[in-house]
């Protein structure tokens, strides 16, 4: 693995830590190294509307260079960039940055400044991008950056970086979903080392957290009318780490007409309860980030609109419970990770066109 690919190949690591948990946003990061190859910093987007990757990484690698810490207690990205803008002088023109995904272009219109007009104005030594931005928003920084005479090694022209290249376009699958569908439907499905899915709560609490972080970022959350009749569940976001544990609305799929409301999910103030007796065209007509929990039947059934299935395997046995998935699907493993003792493992179906 040559040096631009493993610096990259961190960057991605690092932005899959919050896969979903920026959306509307894509998942980010940067990593700043000086001139003797020292890591400054590595840094990751962490929600919509708070400092870009490459802002976070920046204002951490200046501390470092400057030995001036002020600018840690900073945490709004205009302020930041002023700070930045002010101070830095020639600080950063030894450094070379690695970011999953290119800078948003000057002309970006937002919450948050654009990060290519701030480095073009810090002036970095290098700035190697794993993957260009095509949304219309925030396109085109990588050209605004060589326009001002600093040199950008772009991954998607580079021969010997085309398979991180592919790794970041995967990792902005669910973004690119919502920018040309409108929509992003995730399955999550729990199991444990031997198939099995019954007998209680799967999952460890680190991986319970992270799915009420996901929960929390949802617009809405599908199951079918048997895990609510069955379960009776509440479907909240009560272990999320995150400031705003938002609940999210629900999309309940069933054949009754008269389905029960008797279960906690319904009691919860604010939320929307839909309920859905087909799954076309009424999911076709539902934008946002969809997040689907359940089985066998109802991952059949959303099979075709199931843009990615994340599997939480958790490292047990259990023999007294034999209930597993009886499903023929093929996937495409893009990442796997690890949240306390479970592994999430990001799958794309097989045939799914990359967006």
């Amino acid at each position: 693995m040559g040096t631009d690919e493993f610096y990259l190949n961190l960057c991605l690591q690092s932005a899959w830590q919050n896969q979903l948990i920026t959306l509307p946003n894509p998942a980010v990061s940067a990593l700043i190294l000086d001139q003797y190859g020292t890591i400054l910093s590595l840094e990751s987007h962490q929600e919509c509307g708070k400092p870009h990757a490459e802002v976070l990484a920046l204002q951490k690698a200046y501390a470092k260079l400057s030995g001036d810490c002020e600018i840690l207690r900073l945490s709004d990205s205009a302020q930041i960039h002023q700070y930045l803008l002010k101070c830095s002088q020639n600080l950063f023109n030894k450094t070379t940055i690695y970011v999953s995904l290119e800078p948003c272009g000057s002309h970006k219109c937002g919450r948050t400044p654009s990060c290519t007009s701030l480095l073009k104005a810090l002036k970095p030594k290098r700035i190697i991008i794993a993957t260009q931005d095509r949304s219309q928003n925030a396109k085109g920084g990588a050209e605004e950056l060589e326009q001002c005479g600093i040199p950008v090694t772009k991954a998607w022209e580079t021969k010997n970086l085309t398979s991180i290249h592919q790794c970041a376009n995967s990792l902005l699958y669910p973004f690119n979903a919502l920018q040309t569908k409108g929509r992003f439907l995730l399955y999550k499905y729990a199991c444990r080392l031997d198939g099995s899915i019954n007998g209680g709560q799967i999952s460890s609490k680190a991986a319970q957290s992270k799915m009420h972080d996901y929960r929390a970022k949802a617009d809405f959350l599908l199951l079918s009318g048997k895990t609510i009749r069955e379960d009776k569940p509440t479907l909240d976001a009560r272990f999320a780490s995150l400031e705003s544990k938002r609940p999210p609305n629900i999309l309940i799929l069933t054949r009754d007409n008269n389905f029960s409301t008797d279960a906690p999910l319904f009691d919860i103030p604010n939320r929307e309860v839909k309920i859905l007796n087909q799954i076309n065209p009424t999911l076709q007509n539902i934008n946002g980030f969809i997040m689907c929990e359940g089985g066998a039947e109802l991952l059949s059934a959303l099979q075709p609109h199931i843009d990615m299935l994340l599997v939480i395997l958790q490292p047990s046995f259990n023999a007294d419970f034999t209930l597993t998935m009886h499903l023929r699907l093929s996937f495409h493993l893009v990442h796997s990770m690890q949240i306390g003792e479970d592994l999430f493992l990001w799958l794309l179906p097989k045939n799914q066109p990359m967006l």
